[in-house]
């Protein structure tokens, strides 16, 4: 067995080099790999089936495609920046896309999922995650065009980006919440958001953190018995 999770790529279009650098690890890192776990915000912005956001993800989308075609199954947990992921990913690609948490069965235990943002949320954070998902927001994004939506989101995203992002106290925040959720019952926690990666014994199971692909080319590798931390270096 073997689970390779990745996030917070915050992939901003062709330009952006740390996209070609995905690919090239998914076309040469991904050898006896079973599931690949995209723990949210693995592009800058998407939300449901944006065609400019589409075009200026094709060459990873393509990348994705080509595990599925190996056999790789991927599982896919949204998160702040990339949300209603849209048919491409759940009819197409047939990801596993959870909006939320996901509970994953793996070597006798369970392992809980989520991108991280929900574990502790401001009332301001609650309402703006529940726009951005509700049907008043796909109503919007239907009627602009989807220039206008791929425009105004990059616009968003650069000002959201950086919000706490590397600081310890959030970090501190996503370990206590991995506690209570060990506490109920899981083996392990997986979740991303911080920036920070790191696995960490946490009373009977563990926590880990791919930490960011991002400029770091950070990713976890979990071999059915521990986790460990990796970056990835072309061949």
């Amino acid at each position: 067995m073997k689970i390779v999770f990745i996030a917070d790529a915050h992939l901003k279009g062709l330009e952006d080099p740390n996209q070609k650098t995905l690919v090239k690890f998914m076309e040469e890192g991904f050898d006896n790999v079973d599931t690949l776990v995209i723990l949210g915000d693995l592009f800058d912005f998407w939300a449901g089936d944006n065609r400019i956001a589409y075009r200026n993800y094709l060459p990873l989308l393509e990348s994705l495609l080509s595990l599925k075609d190996k056999g790789v199954k991927i599982i896919y947990l949204e998160g702040n920046h990339d949300f209603s992921m849209g048919s491409f990913f759940t009819k197409k690609l047939g990801a596993s896309v959870h909006p939320d948490a996901f509970a994953l069965d793996v070597g006798g235990g369970r392992v809980y999922l989520s991108h991280g943002d929900t574990a502790a949320m401001t009332l301001g954070y609650r309402l703006w995650r529940g726009f951005l998902r509700s049907p008043v927001f796909r109503v919007v994004a239907f009627l602009a065009t989807p220039m206008v939506v791929w425009k105004s989101a990059r616009c968003l995203s650069r000002r959201s980006r950086n919000q706490g992002k590397g600081s310890p106290w959030l970090d501190s925040v996503l370990r206590d919440f991995a506690r209570k959720k060990i506490n109920e019952g899981f083996s392990a926690v997986v979740m991303a958001h911080s920036h920070v990666a790191g696995v960490h014994r946490e009373g009977s199971g563990y926590y880990a953190n791919p930490g960011p692909w991002a400029d770091k080319l950070h990713y976890l590798v979990y071999d059915g018995k521990t986790f460990r931390l990796e970056r990835w270096k072309a061949r």
